[in-house]
């Protein structure tokens, strides 16, 4: 599964935006996720992706799609 897709998809259905209107270079909280929101894509993201331990807090370190897709690269 492609994670950045995958991603875009769980960011524009909490954010209730469609697909297209999420754009990858702009931080997480443009689109005005609450943390339940962010607690829930991490959640999702161990169980889809099998990571251990994902912490919330990725999405403020790298606080966009595509420094969030560049941190997964590394974890595989």
């Amino acid at each position: 599964m492609n994670f950045k897709h995958w991603l875009i998809t769980q960011i524009a259905s909490e954010a209730s935006i469609v697909e297209e209107e999420v754009d990858c270079d702009l931080a997480f909280e443009h689109f005005n996720l609450d943390s339940l929101s962010i607690v829930s894509i991490s959640f999702e993201m161990e169980s889809v992706f099998q990571l251990e331990n994902v912490d919330p807090s990725l999405f403020s370190e790298f606080n966009t799609i595509n420094k969030l897709c560049v941190w997964m690269e590394n974890q595989q």
